[in-house]
């Protein structure tokens, strides 16, 4: 029996350790201010429009909603994908990335309509392709990241044609990636943790746990604060801007 709760042991210990700590950076616990539902059918990644104060959201079913900033559907795109993934909003068109297709659709922001489609070739099964979608300011270029076996950050130029690619080891696995204020967010589902990396090397310099189940989506809104989207149970989750001080 002792022998039983010793090898039940380890793996507590071992989840311990790695919910304290993501490589050697430490974890910082935050807690979210409020929530709301959302009325997309598994919403898989968030992106707060800063004109219009709106959220778009894409579904795992291949549609593409226009929210407000609480979830309310207003509208959505007649075109449809297979498996959206990834959203981000760049200048007056929307890009959603399609995971099974290794497709990226740019959407007209005023009408939805779709503006060109674009193929990105990426090896692996149908769903691991590309997980999240967002736009390096810092280093003026698209990046797509793959979810896991293993996690890939592909930087692409504004025709999505590949210019640079790294393997990412500092978490299992990346749903969403969001550019906010001069720092590259990863967010990851598994570890329910939101990774602060540096722009331009991917480095992780802070690590934020979140109290979130299945987070899919990360976005950030005028004033800083974090909107996260969980995808089975389909809620927003909203935290208040949060300092990297420790």
């Amino acid at each position: 029996m002792r022998y039983i709760k010793n090898i039940l042991f380890v793996p507590f210990v071992f989840l311990l350790f790695a919910y304290t700590f993501i490589g050697n950076t430490p974890l910082r616990k935050i807690k979210y201010s409020s929530k709301s539902s959302v009325n997309v059918p598994e919403p898989s990644d968030v992106v707060f429009d800063k004109e219009t104060h709106h959220l778009f959201i894409p579904s795992d079913n291949g549609i593409l909603y226009e929210c407000d900033s609480l979830g309310r559907v207003i509208r959505k795109a007649e075109t449809l994908g297979w498996d959206f993934e990834g959203v981000e909003i760049k200048g007056n068109s929307i890009y959603v990335s399609d995971e099974s297709s290794r497709k990226i659709y740019k959407y007209n922001k005023k009408d939805l309509t779709v503006e060109a489609v674009y193929s990105v070739p990426y090896q692996g099964g149908r769903n691991e392709g590309f997980e999240s979608i967002t736009y390096n300011e810092s280093k003026s270029c698209f990046v797509l990241i793959s979810e896991k076996n293993p996690v890939s950050i592909i930087e692409l130029n504004d025709n999505f044609q590949i210019i640079n690619q790294q393997i990412f080891k500092a978490s299992r696995d990346i749903s969403s990636a969001r550019w906010f204020n001069g720092q590259m967010y990863l967010l990851s589902d598994e570890n329910r943790c939101i990774l602060q990396c540096d722009p331009y090397t991917y480095k992780v310099n802070h690590v934020f746990q979140i109290d979130v189940i299945n987070p899919e989506g990360i976005s950030f809104d005028n004033s800083g604060n974090v909107l996260i989207a969980a995808d089975d149970i389909q809620y927003l989750y909203y935290f208040n801007s949060f300092s990297t001080k420790l």
